[in-house]
């Protein structure tokens, strides 16, 4: 569990982590955020060191570390993305929401808001109503579309609703025999370049015919992704799920009210974690990925280690508050009219459980047992804690393990999906499970919101865009964080993305400049700033923002257009071919710049003023009124126009 704190002056990054008996040594990787390849030893340390502070930084510059810990007991890896004041992520790409149509009018006035979220954080939405009896290859073909009209722009996909659910591979990622065969697999929206076949498994010998996987049957063939998945990819599905009294609109309503609250920072969970592990019997560990992602996410010393345990996991969250869960335990099933149905897990809790009385304290959560990965069923327990209490979202960890590290610096909780998803020798361990090589992954998939993040910033609020003598005037109610300022944008009306008004942090809560004219009709947004310290460094982090419409009639420009481009500043013609430059002043005359005798407007070479004609023999050269550049002949004792 590595975390790290940073320091200025001078640049610092001290790496700490819990001291370990029996350590020969650890070995110390670095790399900047985004690179492939760890290259060669950092640095290395004692084992009976508990930090190291690199001084050899620079502030704003993403920076990722390995820590390896060599044992003779075995090696161990901890992970941290940090860096000092790290720049704002203010365009987060474009996200296809692909919303299912039997749930988009019910819940209009809610995905309207998390539309409104969505573009407040810096995300461009591409919305798709799809049917839930699409095919799951149409479904995929609007989302290649999309990524094909813009591959570099598009970053995301977020599922809501029972969008139809793909199936790959022929494993068993809980290693149950009956188990074995086709998995949801929600990464197949986010991977978009591949060839998936449905021609090479033939097993139709599955507990659950749903996990059967047959040539020609519109189940995929692959345990893991035929190329790299492109896109972030998450879902919220909380259809038949008759454990909750509510049923899918309400669950779904109540999901995204509280994700809306959260994001807005209207309730604030305790930065903290909690592990309990009761699968330690299967001498894996599976449970690594927790200990590995709590530590720089909420600090080593702030992970509570339920072992040994002696009440159930239910028990420490019910009621109770953390950034982070972990929790695992033998699968469990059960049988609801005839259907079988993956709804618990040992000493953990139920899907009746979170459905009665349990409200899940949990925000981020993984899980292991077997069976419930397979969350396309009834009541399903993976799903189950999205529709309890402050749970945004669930994974089933430890088979391979998740990497959600870079959530300590502003990143989305659906970058560490992609990550994961993608990993094949980046991050080790590859698992702690028992399935072996290859490192099956198809099986990956995020239940919930990926656009989340861990650190929220509350959001300014009233905006209001007024037109002020032709320019715009603009102002806002401060944010009640303690924030650095603020950052003006302008949302592009063709494509939707935005750009800052003034390059500048704005630190009042008002802005008006003689450059930016009002524009009626067009958006506008202004998002805090705010220099967020983590338990993985300083980065400079962003609230939603407050978006709002220029309002008001339209005035006349210089030429007497209403709403026209012939505003003050703006370029015009005066008719008088000696100008240049010429542009609308405020009283709307069109005024240019005299062209000089160089032919520059507003240049120095005018009538009367120094040039120099070329002729060794003449002296004192000026422009004339013709602007011909004339000297005096120079005399014999060299004085020119002497005598």
């Amino acid at each position: 569990m590595v975390e790290a704190a940073v320091s200025t002056s001078p640049p610092s990054i001290t790496l700490s982590w819990e001291s370990f008996s029996g350590t020969n040594g650890f070995t110390i990787y670095r790399r900047n955020t985004g690179s492939t390849s760890w290259g060669g030893i950092h640095a290395s340390v004692a084992g009976s060191a508990s930090s190291y502070t690199d001084n050899a930084v620079t502030t704003g510059v993403g920076y990722e570390y390995k820590v390896v810990r060599n044992a003779s007991s075995g090696t161990g890896y901890g992970y941290i993305a940090t860096g000092i004041q790290l720049p704002a992520i203010e365009e987060r790409g474009i996200i296809v929401l692909l919303v299912a149509n039997n749930i988009s009018s019910s819940l209009a006035t809610e995905i309207g808001q998390l539309e409104l979220d969505l573009r407040a954080d810096g995300w461009v939405v591409k919305r798709h109503d799809v049917s839930t009896s699409a095919s799951v290859t149409s479904v995929r073909g609007i989302v290649v579309s999309e990524y094909n009209a813009a591959p570099s722009d598009v970053k995301a996909v977020y599922v809501l609703g029972h969008v139809p659910v793909p199936y790959s591979g022929n494993h068993a990622p809980d290693g149950h025999s009956e188990h074995v065969g086709a998995w949801p697999c929600d990464g197949y929206y986010g991977e978009v370049n591949g060839n998936w076949t449905d021609a090479s498994v033939n097993n139709s010998n599955a507990q659950r015919p749903q996990n059967d996987n047959v040539p020609g049957d519109g189940k995929f063939d692959h345990s893991n992704f035929p190329s790299p998945v492109e896109l972030q990819v998450g879902r919220v599905d909380l259809q038949d799920m008759p454990a909750f009294s509510a049923g899918e609109v309400q669950l779904l309503q109540n999901y995204l009210n509280k994700a809306h609250q959260y994001k807005r920072k209207q309730w604030v969970p305790q930065e903290r974690g909690l592990v309990l592990d009761n699968l330690q019997w299967v001498g894996n560990p599976i449970a690594g990925c927790a200990y590995r992602n709590m530590g720089p996410l909420v600090g080593h010393s702030n992970v509570t280690d339920c072992y040994p345990y002696g009440s159930p996991f239910s028990s420490y969250v019910n009621g109770q508050s953390y950034m982070w869960t972990y929790s695992s335990g033998g699968g469990l099933q059960a049988t609801d009219n005839g259907v079988l149905t993956f709804n618990g897990a040992d000493n953990i809790a139920t899907t009746q459980n979170y459905a009665t009385t349990l409200s899940m304290g949990g925000v981020f959560n993984m899980s292991c047992g077997s069976y419930f990965g397979d969350w396309d069923n009834r009541n399903n327990f993976l799903r189950a804690p999205l529709g309890s209490g402050q749970a945004l979202t669930s994974v089933w960890a430890g088979m391979p393990n998740w990497w959600f590290h870079h959530m300590g610096v502003g990143e989305t909780i659906g970058h560490g999906v992609l990550l994961s998803m993608n990993n094949t020798t980046d991050y080790q361990p590859q698992n702690g499970g028992w399935q072996g090589s290859p490192y099956n992954r198809a099986h990956l998939g995020l239940m919930g919101d990926p656009t989340l993040r861990m650190h929220m910033v509350a959001p300014p609020a009233a905006l209001q865009v007024t037109n002020n003598g032709g320019t715009a005037a603009f102002s806002w109610n401060a944010s009640p964080d303690n924030v650095a300022g603020y950052y003006l944008y302008q949302f592009d009306q063709n494509t939707g993305e935005i750009s800052r008004v003034v390059p500048a942090m704005i630190t009042g809560t008002s802005h008006q400049s003689p450059t930016v004219p009002f524009v009626a009709g067009k958006e506008y947004m202004v998002r805090a700033v705010k220099l967020q310290t983590s338990k993985s460094g300083t980065y400079y982090n962003l609230s939603l923002g407050a978006i709002a419409t220029a309002a008001g009639t339209p005035v006349p420009d210089c030429q007497g257009t209403p709403g026209g481009s012939a505003l003050p500043g703006t370029a015009c013609n005066d008719g008088n071919s000696n100008t240049g430059n010429d542009t609308w002043d405020a009283n709307c005359n069109c005024v240019g710049q005299l062209v000089d005798c160089q032919g520059t407007p507003g240049g120095s070479a005018l009538p009367g003023t120094a040039c120099n004609d070329g002729n060794a023999n003449t002296g004192n050269d000026t422009w004339d009124a013709n602007c011909n550049c004339v000297g005096q002949l120079v005399d014999c004792q060299g004085t020119p126009g002497g005598s």
